[in-house]
């Protein structure tokens, strides 16, 4: 019992949406816990990216802006981790130059940076989708393609929705579905929930929803609900021994429609899809904003965090990776603008639109005007 209230307090710390938890967990995380840098090369001609500042970064930011280079084809060949100067990162210096400069922050320190070629990003976004208004109007602003993808899908197979509470069923989503899963999409980059954490604080205080095909589990979602704000929190996903055959046939986009179903039933008024990087090239962005989601700061601490992202260097590689990588910029106190990076040879990515809701403004920014100021 005593385990399981300490793993539920570690929760709420790591998660939680408590105002005050909130305030006290940004503060001391970019004002008293040790700050931490990462930088990492890639082959010649791609360029180095560092990360400093609060160190949920180094997974959450740095990861992905790995990720996104070797979506370019630049895979990393080094990486220094190494104790980070926050005086120091806060002048703009950082351990080792590099090419691309994210620094986890304050709001208030991020706006102290140098502005010279740099942006404001909010640290965390989650994606959230409405119910409160009626399933219908939900389905309404529900993109058509993905409306009649699903009708489709649903045609060719026999799927269902099947909430589970024995702790049968969540050993097998966790060491079947949600391990292989991670480890078979992140590789040596996957930061799994132990699975205490994931029975205690998860599985006791929401639901285990399995999508069944023609009988048979296939996926799974483990999920917790917020009952007095009437919100559904996806948090783990796993299909069966993460085999790339439910990627392919799209069993994460019909578990999240008869989720969706479900929960309108169930009385949610709304539905969190989990935290999002400021970065529109993101798959996941761009696949649940087809289901009407909307974009939003993230509850929990990281949410109360910034992101300064800077382009210390005017290269060629720097500029593609701009251009392939528009970002989700913070204007004023909470609004968010998509930003749009292009120049003569280099149109901007039209290919990656915002999410339905929530990024109401498009900025397109010429990168001749964006390193010049």
């Amino acid at each position: 019992m005593l385990n399981a209230a300490r793993l539920q307090l570690r929760y709420q710390w790591a998660s939680g949406t408590d105002r005050r938890v909130v305030a006290a967990h940004s503060w001391l995380a970019s004002h008293v816990r040790p700050w931490v840098a990462v930088t990492s090369t890639a082959r010649p001609g791609t360029p180095t990216i560092a990360y400093a500042g609060v160190p949920d970064g180094v997974v959450k930011i740095h990861q992905l802006l790995e990720q996104r280079r070797e979506a370019l084809g630049g895979t990393t060949t080094d990486r220094i981790t190494e104790r980070a100067d926050r005086a120091a990162v806060l002048r703009g210096r950082l351990p080792r130059p590099a090419d691309l400069v994210a620094v986890g922050c304050s709001a208030a320190q991020a706006a102290a940076l140098p502005a010279r070629s740099a942006l404001v990003l909010p640290f965390r976004l989650h994606l959230l989708a409405y119910l409160g208004g009626g399933l219908d109007r939900w389905l309404g602003t529900v993109s058509d393609a993905e409306r009649r993808w699903v009708r489709s899908a649903r045609r060719r197979a026999r799927w269902g929705l099947e909430i589970a509470a024995d702790r049968a069923s969540f050993e097998h989503f966790y060491h079947r579905m949600y391990l292989p899963t991670m480890r078979g999409r992140h590789g040596d980059r996957a930061r799994c929930e132990s699975v205490d954490l994931a029975r205690e604080a998860l599985f006791g205080h929401g639901f285990l929803a399995f999508l069944t095909r023609d009988g048979e589990r296939v996926a799974g979602s483990l999920d917790r609900w917020d009952a007095r704000r009437g919100r559904l929190s996806l948090r783990l996903f796993g299909v069966l021994d993460g085999s790339d055959e439910h990627y392919r046939d799209g069993t994460s986009r019909v578990l999240d429609f008869l989720l969706l179903e479900w929960a309108h039933g169930f009385g949610a008024r709304t539905v969190d899809f989990g935290g999002i990087e400021p970065f529109l090239s993101q798959g996941i962005f761009q696949r649940k904003r087809k289901l009407a989601s909307r974009a939003v700061l993230g509850p929990t601490h990281l949410g109360a965090q910034r992101l300064w992202w800077h382009a210390r260097r005017d290269t060629p590689a720097v500029r593609d990776f701009l251009v392939a990588n528009p970002v989700v910029e913070i204007v004023g106190r909470d609004r968010l603008r998509a930003v749009y990076f292009h120049d003569e040879t280099r149109p901007p990515r039209l290919d990656l639109a915002r999410t339905h809701e929530g990024i109401d403004e498009i900025r397109w920014l010429a990168l001749d005007e964006f390193f010049a100021h």
